[in-house]
């Protein structure tokens, strides 16, 4: 009986410091809402440019094909809602695509 007095005490100091700790972290830590923003939006522009870079099956323009791609893989993997409207930026700034 006593190692489980033990066992249950050593349980409760654990989650008590371990709660205590976590919160003391995430209270000192700003939270951002750019996690919250949505991509979608921004993605379906650079889809829209990249269509008028093709026609069907057929690269207009392989320089620019290319870039618009890559473009459209660092919107995916953009963490900020200001990181990826620099992308766009970035776009029409080189292609013929319009805001």
């Amino acid at each position: 009986m006593g190692i489980n007095i033990k066992f249950t005490a050593a349980v409760i100091v654990i989650a008590v410091v371990g709660f205590t700790a976590s919160s003391y972290f995430f209270s000192t830590q700003p939270i951002s809402g750019d996690w919250m923003f949505d991509k979608s939006q921004y993605i379906q522009k650079i889809d829209a440019c990249l269509e008028t870079q093709t026609s069907g099956n057929i690269s207009l323009n392989s320089f620019a094909t290319s870039f618009v791609t890559n473009l459209k893989h660092q919107a995916e993997a953009a963490e900020s809602e200001d990181e990826i409207k620099e992308i766009l930026d970035r776009l029409y700034e080189i292609t013929s695509c319009e805001p």
